[in-house]
């Protein structure tokens, strides 16, 4: 269950509206982590994450007069939170970001470097990846965009999306079985 499915109540919506600190504290509360993890995915890099969720609250409360509440506030500021990161995606690494080649690891060739079990480690294979190709991939599977959706946040069709996705799980997939199992030894 997304954690960003919850709304606000009536009375903080009106004093976020007002501009009242304790409104804008309540709702910070209520969704400061899932903000902070979604930006953290999509961007791979704790400041930046910290950075975009600083940004994505602040345009939340300015623009909260833009909230239809037709979808629960929490979505509402899912959206404002990887739009923020996908813009700042494109501005770090234009060239990469349009990109589908994986940052191929160079420990992955030699086994002995490897100090460290990443079997379950999602974000190690993560950041092997494109960071369009891990957008793709986070917000597809864990987010539960659609295909539409995400081809939007893009300004490409659903197929676009559907392709990145099929080549970062082959991608995902290469890199996990290149590397061999290799526990830390103490």
């Amino acid at each position: 269950m997304s954690p960003f499915k919850h709304n606000i109540n009536t009375q903080t919506h009106q004093g976020l509206l007002r501009r009242q600190q304790k409104a804008c504290r309540q709702v910070y509360d209520q969704f400061a982590t899932p903000v902070y993890n979604l930006a953290y995915r999509l961007l791979q890099n704790p400041e930046d994450a910290q950075d975009i969720s600083q940004q994505s609250f602040i345009t939340a409360f300015n623009k909260v007069e833009q909230w239809s509440e037709q979808v629960a506030f929490g979505f509402w500021l899912r959206r404002i939170v990887i739009n923020q990161a996908l813009d700042l995606l494109k501005k770090q690494t234009p060239e990469m970001y349009a990109s589908d080649t994986a940052q191929a690891p160079d420990d992955l060739a030699d086994p002995q470097s490897l100090t460290y079990d990443h079997r379950h480690d999602a974000n190690h294979y993560l950041q092997h990846l494109s960071p369009m190709m891990r957008s793709v991939l986070w917000l597809y599977e864990v987010e539960g965009l659609t295909h539409r959706e995400i081809g939007d946040l893009f300004n490409r069709s659903e197929s676009f999306s559907k392709s990145r996705l099929a080549r970062a799980k082959q991608q995902l997939n290469r890199i996990m079985n290149k590397q061999t199992p290799q526990v830390k030894q103490l």
